[in-house]
């Protein structure tokens, strides 16, 4: 174990008693492998406020990002995923965080199944957190200037999408090694509240792959109603990027690591054509067509963003290439199933989260001897 003490002289002040306290009771009330535990907390005559916490032998992000002046997007997205984990469970607990940045993320390493050890990373420090359900919301502004969302600053109160924008300011600085908005104080809210954050490809010797740029600036809309939803969402996104240049689970099985798909022809469109097009894109619920030998021809953008989790043009693409086949592993039996007249229907579950997963219906219909149609409908639990 490890003991985390505060002096007496340090804690005459009514702020930094509040603040241990509500860090002891917060974290104290986890239970997250990505968040470091705490057993005991309270006072003591001679050494002062104490909390006893789980001992986790690593090294604080910031002295990472400091010797290491940026990360590859590989490690960023791996660290920024278990970040979002710990965040999506306190979420869930009626908590927001609220200091989310380097200092206050350990990276360690422990033994996995006798393996080679793997990166394990702690949220730390939970002294600024803020409960979901207090009687009476707090909306005092607090935290790095660097990191607090621009509701805050507007004076509204934490909510998860506070955190969501921290993870995309924590993500953005770990890729390009700087923050979107740096200097005096004012001018960093400022920045927060007025000013888009420079593109990260920009920032980067040879780029950045333009998935994971739409996934940074998504996080840091200025307002929260157009960031994602929720923390398992940018979870969900995160992971279908990393699918997608080949550092998820599906790599392992020899998914090509980056999907390049050509650029359609420009031809001659029929007038019926065209407006059946119109009719196809507009359609709420995410369609797509299908070869025979599972590629897709053509997608409405509420697919493409459904299943991919950004708006991308995926025509060309197979279907084993996108998240839906980590649990459709029958796409090329219910595919000649249904080109032979028997048109299916089938319910998957996919992760979005630790410990959530999402159970999406499958429905297929040929519409010729050439073209299946896929249609994804969410269920709820």
């Amino acid at each position: 174990f490890a003991l985390k003490i505060i002096s007496n002289q340090v804690a005459e002040t009514d702020e930094a008693r509040e603040l241990f306290y509500r860090e002891a009771r917060f974290a104290s009330a986890m239970e997250h492998p990505n968040i470091t535990s705490v057993v005991d907390f309270g006072e003591d005559e001679k050494v002062g406020m104490f909390m006893v916490m789980e001992f986790c032998d690593g090294e604080p992000l910031n002295r990472i990002l400091f010797r290491e002046k940026r990360l590859g997007v590989r490690r960023a997205s791996e660290i920024v995923l278990q970040v979002a984990e710990a965040l999506h469970y306190i979420h869930k607990q009626n908590v927001v965080h609220c200091d989310i940045k380097t200092e206050n993320i350990l990276v360690t390493e422990e033994e996995h199944e006798g393996k080679r050890a793997r990166t394990v990373i702690k949220l730390l420090d939970f002294g600024l957190a803020r409960s979901l359900t207090a009687s009476r919301a707090s909306t005092s502004l607090s935290g790095t200037p660097h990191y607090v969302a621009p509701e805050r600053i507007r004076g509204e109160p934490a909510s998860p999408a506070s955190d969501v924008y921290g993870v995309g300011i924590l993500l953005y600085e770990l890729l390009t090694g700087q923050v979107p908005w740096d200097g005096p104080v004012q001018k960093i809210l400022a920045g927060h509240l007025d000013e888009k954050p420079k593109p990260p490809s920009t920032m980067i010797e040879g780029g950045l792959d333009p998935a994971v740029e739409t996934l940074v600036l998504h996080a840091l809309a200025k307002k929260p109603a157009e960031r994602h939803k929720d923390m398992a969402a940018f979870i969900y996104e995160l992971k279908t990027v990393m699918d997608m240049l080949g550092y998820g689970r599906r790599a392992k099985a020899g998914v090509p690591k980056r999907v390049v798909i050509e650029q359609r022809a420009e031809r001659s469109v029929d007038p019926r054509d065209e407006l059946a097009r119109i009719a196809f894109d507009a359609c709420r619920l995410p369609l797509a067509l299908l070869s025979p030998q599972g590629v897709i021809v053509s997608a409405n953008p509420a697919f493409a963003k459904f299943v991919m989790g950004l708006s991308v043009e995926i025509e060309g693409l197979p279907v084993k290439a996108t998240p839906l086949a980590s649990a459709w592993q029958t796409i090329d039996a219910d595919l000649a199933r249904t080109l032979a007249g028997n048109p299916m229907r089938r319910i998957i579950e996919i992760d979005v989260a630790a410990g959530e997963v999402r159970r999406l219906l499958l429905w297929l219909d040929a519409v010729s001897n050439e073209h299946v149609v896929l249609g994804v409908q969410p269920l709820e639990l």
